[in-house]
C-alpha cells in the first residue's frame, strides 16, 4: 500500500488537506521512506498525523485597531481577545479587547484613534473593553477602559470631549466620567501608593487628581462627586470623598505630574475666589432690582 492510499483511507473527509498531510507524515517518519522520495520502505512502522492538532484552523475573533504605542520604557505586553500575547514595541498596534500589562519599572504611552493619550504606569493592567468611533462622535461612540491594576494618566480625545459619546474608565471602586480633561488615577494599598494592587484587593483604594478640566467619580450605588482642576479625591468600597487637607501620597504621581498638579492648585483657588465674589454680588444686584421695581 502506498502512502497516498493510506492517507485516503485514514483521512477520507480531509481531501483538501491530503497534500499537506502527506508532507507532514514524510517529515514525521523520515526513516520509513526511501531517501528523497515518497516510497515506503517495506516492513517499517508509520506514525500517523493527528489532524485535529496540526491542521485544524483556529477560529479567531476579528480585531479592530484602536490605537498604537508611541512610547515605551521597559517591557509591556498585549493579550488580545483570542488570548494571544504580543510583546509591545514602539508603533505596535493596539486593538479593542486588548489587555495591556506593564512590568515593574515599565511605562507605556498609547495614542488612541480619537486623539486620546493613555500613559499606563508600571506594574499595571488596563483592558480596552470597548472602543467605537462614529461620525461626529455621536451617542454610539464609546470609550470604555477597565483599570484592573496599578495606575494611569489619561488625556482625553474627541470621544471624551463629546457630550453625546459614552466615556468611562472603570476601576472597580468608582467609574470616571469626563468631558475633556487631564487626570491621573491609581489603585494603591490604602494610602501607600508605593504598593500597587489589583482592583479586587480588599485593601485597594483609588486615588485621583485632576490636572486640567473636571471628572466625575461614581460608585455602583450611584453616589457621585465632581472633581475640578487641582483637586484630589479617593474612593474605597465604603467612601468617596474629595480630600481637602490631605496631601497626595508618595508614589502616586511622578515628578512631572506632581509639578503640574502643584501648579494647578493656585488656579483652582482663583476660580473659587471668582465664584465667591460672584456669590457676594448677587444680594446687591437683587437689591438694586427690587428697588428699581419699587420705583
Amino acid at each position: 500500500m502506498t502512502v497516498d492510499q493510506i492517507i485516503q483511507r485514514v483521512y477520507p473527509k480531509d481531501k483538501d488537506l491530503w497534500p499537506r498531510i502527506k508532507a507532514k507524515i514524510i517529515e514525521t517518519n523520515p526513516h520509513s521512506f526511501v531517501q528523497y522520495s515518497d516510497r515506503l520502505i517495506p516492513g517499517t512502522r508509520l506514525k500517523l498525523v493527528d489532524i485535529r492538532r496540526i491542521y485544524d484552523q483556529e477560529q479567531l475573533t476579528p480585531k479592530i485597531k484602536v490605537g498604537f504605542v508611541t512610547r515605551l520604557e521597559g517591557k509591556a505586553i498585549a493579550r488580545d481577545v483570542n488570548n494571544r500575547v504580543q510583546q509591545l514595541q514602539i508603533n505596535s498596534r493596539i486593538f479593542e479587547g486588548d489587555r495591556i500589562e506593564t512590568e515593574m519599572g515599565a511605562r507605556i504611552q498609547i495614542l488612541m484613534n480619537d486623539g486620546a493619550e493613555v500613559f499606563l504606569k508600571e506594574d499595571s493592567v488596563l483592558k480596552i473593553s470597548e472602543y467605537v468611533i462614529t461620525a461626529g462622535y455621536g451617542e454610539k461612540s464609546s470609550s470604555i477602559l477597565d483599570l484592573l491594576r496599578g495606575g494611569l494618566r489619561k488625556i482625553t480625545g474627541a470621544i471624551g470631549a463629546s457630550s453625546l459619546a459614552n466615556y468611562q474608565v472603570q476601576t472597580g471602586l468608582a467609574t470616571i466620567g469626563i468631558r475633556g480633561t487631564d487626570y491621573v488615577i491609581k489603585l494603591c494599598k490604602q494610602d501607600d501608593c508605593t504598593q500597587t494592587v489589583s482592583r479586587n484587593d480588599p485593601e485597594a483604594k483609588l486615588h485621583a487628581v485632576v490636572l486640567e478640566g473636571a471628572i466625575t467619580l461614581t460608585t455602583e450605588e450611584e453616589v457621585q462627586i465632581l472633581m475640578a482642576m487641582g483637586e484630589y479625591g479617593t474612593a474605597t468600597t465604603e467612601t468617596l470623598v474629595i480630600e481637602e487637607e490631605v496631601p497626595v501620597p508618595v508614589g502616586f504621581l511622578n515628578q512631572q505630574e506632581t509639578q503640574q498638579f502643584n501648579a494647578s492648585i493656585p488656579q483652582k483657588a482663583e476660580v473659587r475666589e471668582e465664584e465667591e465674589e460672584s456669590g457676594k454680588a448677587w444680594p446687591w444686584i437683587l437689591g438694586v432690582l427690587l428697588l428699581a421695581i419699587g420705583l
